[in-house]
Parts: C-alpha cells; structure tokens; sequence
C-alpha cells in the first residue's frame, strides 16, 4: 500500500501528530522533527527500509504536533494584548484579511501594531477579530487602521460539552477579540499599508458584492447570490442557513469543488469553442490542450476571489492535478489527488485539519470516490437508457456523500437529514448548474457590460428564489438528531472509508469493520452504570446568570433556571451552551424544571431545554414573565402537557425519604413594593444531614425575613444575587453559617460581581468559596452525612489522563 500510495503514511501520521497535540496541547520542541529528519536520512544511507518508513513516519508525526503546538499555546501573554483585558483602549494595526460582511455589520481580523493608553503608543504584536455592530468600511487587506474598543480575551465558561471558542480563534491565530459600535468610529489611517496579493481580489470581490446588493433587493436572492458568486455567505439569514442544512444541501452554498469544477468546465468549453472559431489559430495550435492549461490560473484567480477558503483550495490543487495529467496525457488517480491536496494544506496550515469546511469536503468527495461506484452496481444491470444511468450517478453520489458527511455534521450540528438525496435532484440543477455559473458569469461583466451582468443576477435571483421555496418546504421533514456523536464515532468512519479504499482483501475488511462496527454498539447502547446513592448538585458556570443541576439519590434530575444572556443578541443561549451540558452529563430527562424568576440570566437557556428535554414538572413563583422567551418556554411546557406549579412561602414541594425542598420565599402576598430580585423563588434543599440554601437574586430584604422565620445552620449557600453587595448580610451569614458558599458570576462582567465587600464577608468568617467566573462549574456531592466538593471537569476522563502521563513524562525528560 505504502508503495502504490506513497503520501498515504505521511498524510496519515501528519494528521495524527495534528490530532494528539489538538487533544493534549503539550509543550513540544522544534529540534524533535529536526532528529526523525536526522534519523530517515541515516537510515537511508545505511538501506534500511523498515528504520527509514518508520522514521519517516515519526517524522511526519513530530512535525504535526511541532505546527501546531504555537497556536494551542494559551499564555497569550508574549502578544502583549492580555494585560489589556476588558479595558477600553485605542488600537492602531493592519487589516489582515478580507473583511467579512455581516447583515448590518462587518468583521476582520487586525494585525495589531500599537495600542495607544495614557495617551502614550505601545508598541505590541497580537491578533484582535473585530466585529462591527453597525456599518460597513471600505478597508481591504493591508490597510493600517486605528479604533477605540474593548479588548476581550476569550475564555471558556467551563461548561461540559462546551464548543472551545478559544481554541477555535487560537488555530486561526487570534488571540483576542474587540467590539465596535458604528464603523464611523474607525479611522483609515492610509491604504496599502503592506502590499497584499489579496488586496486586488479583495477590491474586485467588495465591487462585485455591492453590485450584487444595487441589482437584488430580496434579500434571500441577494444573499445566496453573494455566496455563489463571491463566497460571502455571512448576509444569509439564520432562518434560511438552518433551512438549507436541514434539507441537506448546505454544501451548495459555500464555494467547494462542485463550485470550482463548474466554473473550469464552463471556461474550458467556452474558451476551446471560441478558440476553434478562429480557423488560423485552430490550424496551427492544439486547442484542447491550451483551453486545459489556461484553466490553471482561473482556478486560482477564482480561489483568492472567493477568500481562500480551505475547501476551495482543496479543490484548486486537486483539479489542478487532474488538468496537468490530462494536458501531459498521463492517467491520474482522483483519490491521490484528494490525499496529495489535503497533505499540501496541512502541510502548509496544520490548523486546517480543524476547519469544519475542510473535514467536510474531504469526507464528502472521498464518500464520492468510493461509495459512489459501490451503491450504483447492485442496480447497473437493470439500466438501459442513458438517462437512467445519469440518474442513478446523481442518486448514488448524493447518497455517498450523505453518508460520509453524516457523523461528522452529527458531531458539529447535532441533526442530519436525508431529505438531501431528494434536495439535490432539485437544489444542484437550480443553483449549481444554473444560478452559480449566471453569477459567476456575471462577475467580470460588472466591469465590462454591466447591464448584461444585471440581467444575468436577475436571472440568477430568480432560481435562487425557486430554490429557497422548496428548500424551506422540504426542511420541515423530520431529521436525525444526536449529541452522543464524537470523536471515537469520526474516526470508525475514517477507518472503515479507508477499508473500501485501500484494503483489497475482502476477509480484512469485513473483520476490521466487525471489530469497529461491535465497539461502536459497545460505546452507544452499554447501559450506564448504576449512580450511587448520593445527591449530586452541579452549580454549572453559564457567564453572568444561574443554573444548577441537581441529581437525587433516586435518579431524577432538577434544573433550576438554565442561564442566558442579558442582551438581545439573536443567538440562543440554551441551544447554544445549556442543552450540550446537559447531554455531556447524560440528562435523558428533567424530572423537575425550576425558573428562580423571569430575568433573561435566568431564563433564557429553560425554552432550549424544554424543546429538547422531556419536562415532567415546572415551578416558578408568583412573578410571571411576560417577553418571547417567556412564552416560548411555556409553549413547549404545554406542548408535552408539563404539569405547572406556582409555589408560595411554607411549600414543600418535594418530599421524599430523607429528602425534603422547602420554599422560603416569596410569601403569598408579597408587597407591591418589593424589587422583581426579591420576589426570586428561594428553596431550601435538605438531605439528611446536608442542606443548600439557593438564594436565587434575593437580596437583604429576603434574608431578614428568613431570619424571622428562624432559619437555621446550612451547609452549601448558593449566594444571592451572584455575590452583588446588597446581599450576604453580616447577620444572615452568621446564622446560618454556610461550611461552602457558591459565586454564580460572569468573568469580568461589567457589574463587578461579585462584589469585593461580599468575598470578604465570606473570607472572614472562614467559610470556603466557590467562584464559576474563575473555577468553571461546581460539583458538590453527598450522601447525607458527610459531602465533597470539587471543580466539574470539561475532558473526558482518558483525555485528562493522557495529558497529565505526557506532561509528567515532559517534565521528566526536563
């Protein structure tokens, strides 16, 4: 295999060096590749075959984990740019890339340069993404611009299941993020601060997109037109985005091979055809073979048009190599090509292994490769006619690519849908055969003949509109959800892709792909182990807001309020953050769903899981909500018949052995006065001998009617108001003399919870604390008796094992 594939075991063993440092991010020396590379070429010279692939294989290893190892380096603090956290600062840098154009706003990445405080330039190196409320610059790459923002560095909130948004921007290179208000505020210090291939694709992409935008005033036309046309897919709208992926043709709309491949093949064809017009130059030259030359620079031209995204230049270098082979008249493999591409991205950026555009179009054209053939045959015999057979390709290569793609779209989205199969036979002729090569055609005449290129956007629009009305009708078919899907499922794909495409032997792989078939059911359908008998409560960390999962001894779950933002950002918390915690803790249901009091911190991630979770019982206090998530939460509630309870002051409404929940407050008639904070639902959970306070936002006007009420000794408090200075009376604290307070807070946040004079409260009297704004989530566990509390850990289990064993062993060799 090694000798008909020589870049396979290079490709694989760079991508494994890619994987185990993403996953254990460890120190990793440069001088390690430079020893493999010492060792192949002695063992070369000495012709040693099996020393030499080994190293070799090393090798490409080492190198691997020596890329990527700067850009998971989390001490940021060499750019400079932390100890500027969350300060409002001046910047002055260089725009590093095309500015990506939002719906009303803008977003780029800066090169930053000097960062100007106390009216003084310092001079500093890092990377900030800065995103644009409101507005939209003319900039391009290479311009030095200056700005006055708030600096971020992106944190984890330390919840399990979490998407890792820092390393996300780390194996992009940024180390910061900035927000700005209105683009008027930017100052374009002078263009062309560095010169940039990119800047001249840059200003004809800004041209042609607001040429685009004159010529199209839908706005579902419009933005699937820029996105086929320029590669912008940013103006789509979330509604439309989910529409396309839940029908299973998302793929059409970002610029990939299909899209590359038209485009070649439609220029080939015209420029042999106008070329065979001339009878001069037909006579004399080999047409065919310069039509396929001239190819090469209009795929890269397209390439740095479109933005260069890592599936467009997958798709550059393979149609690259196949148009160099059929101009050569060599025969050429188009799975060595896809191997030879992938290994040449990664070789040059590791971090694209990471890319969710790159995993996707790899897995989609290696389905395409070699599933394709296998699902035609069993029919090829009852094919007579040629469009039969056409239509059984399209079928087979829809299907293959579903099922290629489908585990690692499971993995990133949670939901896959089959409907593709059916979307294509619409959506590919509308759009790829029609609408991409009208506004791709369309593009160099904006320059040229620009009321041609208005006719041909309008008819472009008009499929595009076509396609988006069945597309929204076929999305409302049911999908395949699942947020059980992981990196163990991934890789069975990877090996048994790799069975079809590289074992011969027919006892091989149906052996391998028993063993892999067999460990999947393992992992899947094992019955989990039985839970102790103990209470576990986790006081998960969602930013500035409160939710605690509690898990009785008897198996049920209780969520109280489920987090959120406090801003209108159009983006769902819950479906976000609170429903991927939930199912890494292995929530099958919520036995007893509890909202403290309808503030958006509180609220906001319950309509999420009421969707996505069976709800048996809701609590919530006399304060109703009265917004759209409110309504949202209470339409799922009684969709799934949710029984609804309203409690009161002396309730207890949970009562089982050993274990009772009381409701302190608020009382039955509360007065009219009293803030919408102290009108929060306050329980006391009691289990044998162990006790939680959890104070919701109450404040010392609650706490002093708790102590008329003669409350007692407590052993966890869950501090009220996320720490804020009007709660944790002195008084309050000394009766009931918490052994563990728990801080519920944003790092950061803008209210300077929690406050300074509440820690210090909590310090003095000896009482140990919690904070999830610098500790993540809490776990605090009891069997009545006696109770442990310890940090609530984001890996697995064998990940946290696997890099403690390397770090000691780094250590070691130290």
């Amino acid at each position: 295999m090694s000798y008909e594939r020589p870049i396979l075991i290079s490709l694989l063993f760079l991508v494994a060096g890619c994987l185990v440092q993403h996953q254990l991010a460890i120190p990793f020396s440069n001088l390690v590749p430079v020893m493999f590379l010492t060792a192949c070429c002695v063992s070369l010279l000495l012709k040693k075959q099996i020393l030499f692939v080994s190293m070799l294989a090393l090798f490409w290893m080492a190198w691997g984990m020596a890329a990527l190892a700067p850009r998971l380096d989390q001490n940021i603090s060499k750019t400079g740019i932390a100890r500027f956290d969350g300060k409002e600062i001046g910047i002055e840098g260089v725009v590093k890339n095309r500015p990506m154009f939002l719906p009303e706003g803008q977003r780029f990445e800066l090169q930053v340069e000097h960062i100007i405080a106390d009216e003084k330039a310092l001079p500093v190196a890092g990377v900030v993404l800065i995103t644009i409320a409101s507005g939209q610059g003319t900039w391009l790459t290479g311009d030095r611009i200056r700005c006055v923002t708030k600096i971020r560095v992106p944190r984890l909130l330390g919840l399990p299941g979490e998407f890792d948004y820092p390393r996300y921007l780390a194996l992009r290179g940024v180390n910061a993020t900035a927000f700005i208000k209105d683009a008027d505020s930017v100052v374009l210090m002078r263009g062309t601060a560095i010169p940039s291939l990119q800047r001249i694709p840059d200003q004809m992409a800004l041209s042609s997109q607001q040429f685009i935008r004159q010529s199209l005033s839908n706005p579902g036309q419009r933005s699937v037109v820029l996105a086929l046309a320029t590669g912008s897919q940013q103006e789509i709208s979330p509604d439309l985005a989910t529409a396309y992926s839940r029908a299973g043709v998302s793929h059409i709309l970002s610029v990939s091979g299909f899209h590359v491949g038209v485009v070649t093949i439609v220029w080939v064809f015209l420029l042999r055809w106008l070329m065979l017009r001339w009878e001069w130059l037909a006579l004399r030259f080999d047409v065919r073979r310069i039509a396929l030359i001239s190819a090469l620079p209009v795929m890269v031209l397209y390439l740095l048009f479109t933005g260069g995204a890592p599936a467009t230049a997958r798709s550059v270098l393979m149609l690259s190599a196949v148009v160099l082979a059929i101009w050569s008249e060599r025969e050429t493999d188009a799975l060595d090509s896809l191997l030879a591409a992938a290994f040449l991205l990664l070789l040059f950026n590791p971090a694209n292994l990471f890319d969710l555009s790159f995993q996707l179009s790899f897995f989609a054209l290696w389905g395409l490769l070699v599933l394709t053939p296998l699902l035609a045959a069993p029919f090829e015999r009852l094919i007579k006619q040629s469009w039969q057979r056409a239509l059984l390709l399209f079928c087979s290569a829809s299907l293959a690519a579903t099922l290629a793609t489908m585990i690692p779209v499971l993995a990133s989205f949670h939901q896959a849908s089959f409907t593709g199969i059916a979307a294509n036979l619409v959506v590919v002729p509308l759009l790829g055969y029609g609408a991409t090569v009208l506004a791709t055609a369309a593009v160099p005449l904006i320059f040229l003949l620009p009321g041609l290129a208005g006719l041909l956007l309008q008819l472009a629009g008009w499929l595009v509109q076509f396609s988006n009305v069945f597309v929204i009708w076929i999305a409302r078919m049911p999908v395949l959800h699942s947020f059980s899907i992981g990196s163990a499922d991934i890789l069975a794909t990877v090996i048994l892709l790799a069975l079809i495409s590289f074992v011969c032997s027919t006892r091989i792989k149906m052996l391998v792909s028993s063993v892999v078939l067999i460990g999947l059911t393992i992992v899947h359908f094992w019955p989990d182990l039985p839970d102790n008998r103990n209470l576990r409560m986790a006081f998960l960390s969602v930013g500035q807001g409160d939710s605690t999962l509690i898990r009785f001894p008897d198996g049920r779950t209780m969520l109280v309020d489920g987090g959120g933002y406090l801003k209108d950002n159009g983006k769902d918390f819950g479906e976000r953050y609170l429903v991927p915690a939930l199912h890494s803790l292995k929530v099958k249901r919520i036995d007893l769903m509890v909202l403290t009091h309808p503030h958006p911190d509180h609220l906001g991630g319950l309509p999420a899981v009421a969707e996505e979770f069976e709800v048996k019982e809701f609590w919530q206090g006399s304060e109703a909500g009265q917004g759209t998530e409110y309504q949202r939460l209470f339409r799922s509630l009684k969709r799934q018949q949710t029984s609804i309870r309203v409690l009161k002051q002396g309730d207890q409404p949970l009562r089982a052995q050993n274990l009772v929940i009381t409701v302190m407050s608020p009382p039955d008639k509360s007065d009219p006065k009293t803030g919408e904070n102290d009108k929060s639902l306050v329980l006391h959970l009691n289990y044998g001998n162990f006790s939680t306070l959890m104070m919701g936002d109450a404040g010392f006007v609650v706490e002093e009617e708790l102590l008329k009420q003669g409350i007692g000794k407590t052993t966890v408090l869950k501090v009220g108001h996320h720490g804020s200075k009007s709660a944790s009376g002195e008084l309050f604290l000394d009766r009931i003399k918490p052994e563990i307070a728990v801080f519920s807070a944003g790092y950061n946040n803008g209210f300077g919870l929690p406050a300074a004079v509440t820690v210090d409260k909590i310090r003095q009297r000896g009482i140990g604390f919690f904070r999830t704004d610098q500790q993540g989530s809490i776990l605090i566990e009891s069997d009545g008796t006696v109770f442990s509390a310890a940090l609530l850990p984001r890996d697995s289990r064998l990940v946290t094992f696997a890099r403690r064993f390397v770090l000691t062993g780094t250590h070691l060799l130290r």
